[in-house]
């Protein structure tokens, strides 16, 4: 499903250049549960972007399903994004001035999905992440673990085969950090494909297998 090989990003300015990966090698089959794990400025977040087709390398040659995604221009990449891969973070991401059912509603406008399977598949979600009782409240209005539920519902609304999630625990405490990975655990049995970057090896337990990041290389891959 996703093969990188000998993946390189390099940012570089006028006086320096700066090595976030460096000959990255890797493989996820479809529906696994990978974790990321590595010290902060290892490059864990530059590889899930170029995962997510946020961003392209340097160099290397990044296939997915079958089709080498490396030297895309934005646009492309928006085009395979859609319905393929679902992004968690964080922060959220929310839109403060959206409602519960209008944030979770947005990937499925930008799909031009009729309204009717619209309404009835935010509905479904909403049901499923147990927040439906919160569909008129704002961001604001809730807690974290109901502002990253807002969040896992949106982003698996569109059923996307793979699932990012960036240190999707990393604002909530303990709690609602294991009802997060429990939900995410479910996608799994489901059948997404998951690739979580985390600091906690908590929730790296979680995974099949854990990657291990240090100065930008894969230093460590263990099956769990």
């Amino acid at each position: 499903m996703i093969k990188l090989e000998n993946i390189k990003k390099v940012f570089s300015t006028e006086e320096v250049e700066t090595w976030a990966l460096r000959e990255v090698n890797l493989e996820v089959q479809e529906g696994e549960f990978v974790a990321i794990m590595g010290p902060s400025g290892c490059g864990k977040s530059t590889l899930l972007n170029i995962l997510g087709l946020l961003d392209n390398p340097t160099e290397g040659v990044y296939t997915l399903n079958g089709k080498d995604v490396s030297t895309l221009m934005e646009n492309e990449r928006t085009e395979i994004r859609k319905g393929v891969i679902g992004f968690v973070f964080q922060s959220f991401n929310l839109i403060d001035e959206l409602n519960v059912y209008e944030n979770i509603e947005l990937p499925l406008l930008y799909m031009e999905t009729p309204v009717k399977e619209r309404k009835e598949r935010v509905e479904a979600v909403m049901d499923r992440m147990a927040i439906s009782h919160r569909r008129n409240h704002f961001p604001s209005q809730l807690s974290g673990g109901q502002q990253q539920r807002v969040a896992i519902a949106r982003a698996v609304l569109p059923n996307p085969k793979i699932i990012l999630a960036d240190e999707p625990t990393g604002n909530l405490d303990s709690k609602n950090g294991k009802e997060v990975m429990n939900l995410l655990s479910e996608l799994h049995k489901d059948g997404a494909t998951i690739i979580m970057v985390t600091h906690s090896q908590h929730d790296a337990n979680y995974a099949e297998r854990i990657i291990n990041l240090y100065d930008g290389q894969v230093v460590e891959k263990t099956e769990l």
